[in-house]
């Protein structure tokens, strides 16, 4: 899946939804960030795991 980077409109919505008040040089310095960020997320989507189950199946308690 290829995904479209982060243009400046994008950048500005993002910070308006949480609520950040960004300078433009600030929301400059943040794309390439953000985009390259979001590029790692990209790399483990294509990671095909088969048939592994999910990880909330692990339980973690000790038992006596």
């Amino acid at each position: 899946m290829s995904r479209k980077p982060l243009d400046n409109g994008d950048l500005v919505t993002l910070a308006k939804f949480v609520q950040l008040d960004l300078s433009p040089e600030r929301l400059a310095v943040l794309g390439p960030t953000l985009d390259a960020f979001m590029g790692q997320f990209d790399v483990l989507d294509e990671v095909d795991v088969g048939e592994t189950p999910p990880t909330n199946s692990f339980d973690a308690r000790w038992r006596s």
